[in-house]
Formats: C-alpha cells, sequence, structure tokens
C-alpha cells in the first residue's frame, strides 16, 4: 500500500519522488501485489497488472489521513503502507514505512513556511504527525545520512528502524546534446541572451533566497541576471528587497516550470545558486549537476553530502562566501571542470537504485510484520 495522493498535475518534490517509485516497483517485483492511494485528480496515475489504484478524496496531510487512516481503505495485517511524506497516521493495523525527508517541523519550525498565521495552525500537526512516525513506524526512510543523523540524534532509540534511500535525478536531466539549443530556450524564456546565474526552489525562510540577491548584488557584472523559479510564494518579500539592493532590472522572476525548461535553464546557466540554511536532500543541485550545470552552494551537510566535493561551497549563511564562488565560477575553465566533476557524481544517484532498495525495507517491514508496532503502541 503506497499513499500516492501526492502524484497530481501540481509539480512538488514529493510527487515527483511517489512518482519516480511507482513507475518502477511494480516491474521489479512483479509477483508482489501494489495497491496506490491516488488522488481524484490523478486516479491512474501508472497502470500495471499487478497495481490497483484506488482514488482517496481525503487530503494527503489532512486531519482524516492522521486521526483516522484506517478508514481510508481496507488494511490487512499483513500489508506493508508507505507514508511518502513524514507523517505517519494513528491506529494503524499494518506494517508501517515512512519517508522522511526532513526534520524541519520539528527542529526549525520557524524556517519552513514564511506564512506566519499558516505556520503556526500548521506546527502542531506536523509535529505530531513526524514525531508519531519516529516512534511507531516499523521502518524509515531517510533521503540522505544527513536526515539520518538528525533522526538518530532526535530520537535515539529509532537508529535501528533507519535506512538511508538516495533520491536521484529523473533522466530528463542531462547534458545539452546541443548547447546552443539549450540557450535558446533559456533566451525565449528569459526574454534576453544575457549570462545569468539561477536559483531554483520554493520561497520559504530555509531555502534563504535572500541570500543569493544579496550575493548577486555584490559581485554582479552588468551583463548578468539572477533568475529565480519559485514553484511557491514566487518573488513575495524578495522583490523589495531586489529594488533596495539596486537590482530590480536584473532579477527575473519565473513561475514552476515545464520539467524541459528547467532543464534548458539549467543546461544554459552560469551555475546554480542553492544557499539553503538547512536541507533534508536538495534535488535542485542534483538535478544541475546531472544537467551540467555547475553549483555554488551553503555547507549545510545534507548539500555537502549530495555534491560530494563536485561543487563550491560556502559557509551557511555566508553572503560574502557565496558572493566570492559567484566571482570564481565565472573562470571557463573552473566551470568546465565543475561540469564534469559534477556530472561523475550525479551518475551515483538512481531511481532504479532507489526503487529496489525500497522494495528490501518494504520486505523488512513485511517481515516485521504488525506486532512490533502494536508492542510500541503498548
Amino acid at each position: 500500500m503506497i499513499d500516492a495522493r501526492y502524484v497530481t498535475e501540481a509539480p512538488s518534490g514529493i510527487g515527483n519522488y511517489v512518482t519516480a517509485l511507482i513507475e518502477r516497483m511494480p516491474a521489479l517485483a512483479p509477483s508482489a501485489r501494489f495497491r496506490l492511494w491516488t488522488s481524484p485528480a490523478r486516479p491512474l496515475p501508472v497502470s500495471a497488472p499487478n497495481v490497483s489504484c484506488v482514488p482517496v478524496p481525503a487530503i494527503a496531510d489532512g486531519l482524516r489521513t492522521l486521526l483516522r487512516p484506517s478508514s481510508l481503505d481496507q488494511l490487512r495485517a499483513d500489508d506493508v503502507l508507505h507514508f511518502p511524506a513524514s507523517l505517519l497516521g494513528l491506529r494503524l493495523p499494518c506494517a508501517t514505512v515512512v519517508t522522511m525527508h526532513d526534520l524541519m517541523w520539528l527542529e526549525q519550525a520557524g524556517k519552513v513556511d514564511g506564512r506566519p498565521f499558516l505556520r503556526r495552525a500548521r506546527t502542531g500537526y506536523y509535529q505530531a504527525g513526524m514525531r508519531h512516525a519516529l516512534a511507531r513506524a516499523t521502518r524509515l526512510i531517510a533521503v540522505s545520512n544527513a536526515t539520518a543523523d538528525r533522526i538518530r540524534a532526535f530520537r535515539p532509540d529509532a537508529a535501528p528502524r533507519v535506512r538511508v534511500i538516495h533520491n536521484a535525478a529523473e533522466p530528463a536531466f542531462r547534458p545539452p546534446a546541443d548547447l546552443e539549443v539549450a540557450r535558446e530556450r533559456a533566451r525565449a524564456l528569459l526574454g534576453t541572451s544575457a549570462p545569468y546565474f539561477v536559483v531554483v526552489g520554493k520561497n520559504e525562510p530555509y531555502k534563504a533566497h535572500h541570500l543569493a540577491l544579496e550575493a548577486f548584488a555584490r559581485e554582479a557584472e552588468p551583463d548578468e541576471l539572477l533568475v529565480l523559479v519559485q514553484r511557491a510564494r514566487r518573488g513575495t518579500g524578495l522583490a523589495k528587497l531586489a529594488e533596495q539592493l539596486g537590482i530590480s532590472a536584473k532579477v527575473r522572476w519565473l513561475p514552476a516550470l515545464a520539467q524541459a525548461d528547467i532543464v534548458s535553464l539549467l543546461q544554459a546557466a552560469r551555475a546554480l545558486i542553492q544557499p539553503s540554511i538547512v536541507e533534508g536532500f536538495g534535488i535542485p543541485v542534483l538535478e544541475a549537476m546531472a544537467s551540467g550545470c555547475p553549483v555554488i552552494a551553503s555547507d549545510t551537510p545534507a548539500l555537502v553530502e549530495v555534491l560530494g566535493g563536485a561543487g563550491l561551497l560556502a559557509r551557511v549563511g555566508d553572503r560574502a562566501g557565496l558572493a566570492t564562488a559567484i566571482r570564481k565560477v565565472r573562470d571557463a575553465s573552473l566551470r568546465a571542470e565543475l561540469r564534469a566533476r559534477g556530472l561523475e557524481r550525479a551518475r551515483a544517484f538512481s531511481w532504479d537504485s532507489a526503487a529496489h532498495a525500497t522494495l528490501e525495507v518494504y520486505r523488512e517491514a513485511a517481515a516485521v510484520g504488525p506486532r512490533a508496532a502494536e508492542a510500541r503502541h503498548a
């Protein structure tokens, strides 16, 4: 049983994660039966002989999912139920697997959501669901060693149940067959052929996009642009900062884009800038490396782990260090070196490997069964 309700028409990191798994695992385990809880907007996200789909109208991270998950479908004691978004519902009769992407709601809730009222409303809910997952899940999948370390620090008794399975980049993220084609597409998206740096991700406090603006303002050359692709709260709070810094004319704000357009932007960019204060993994960094785009990032543990020495690092919160990296990466020979190192590093991550490893976690959970979960409830 896999909660696939995050697979919708709207792009999201968790939706992409679930899609990558459900597209691969049924073929890897043809004798297993997969039952997907799906969004009514995408009732049949995949089709295979050993897959059945159950549209579930309840919100994936809503109260019913947390308080009464057994009411969503018929669950048996020999099922394994996978929740892919760090939360676990209460009183489940079967073995459970929860993917923990990060522990930000538990450790740094103030940085997760930039909307104070909504953050206050969401914090208690997410903390309850995550605490329950850490305490009760049969197995916990951490998307990085950095996340696994935070789980062990926050809840030491969870350590034996943690398995690290890295995310990956989709095959579409690859170096351009023809760089000029990528540049033409970037020109069409931006309305200019100016060289640019790109930032990709939600506009939330933990992403620290303001640091990218401040570093760029210190170091930008007259012909350079900073492009921010923000699928949530595009430009909110940052447009005013850009104006104060005197770089409004040099900044481009783009909404969520089609995957092919993001690939083209990365392929043609001087570098990706990822100044995050904290991350659980850092998919944009991996996608950039896989696309042949040099990376400038903060040295938060997950980004250091994913980069594996293939990018330029600045200390967390260090706008001067980011500005120095921007200056360095203008050197064509350094960019070529970073592209080569990034492409090599990106090959270490694979959704096929992740799917195989996830199936092994399901088998472990099935072997343990619901009794261990019942014992932890006792």
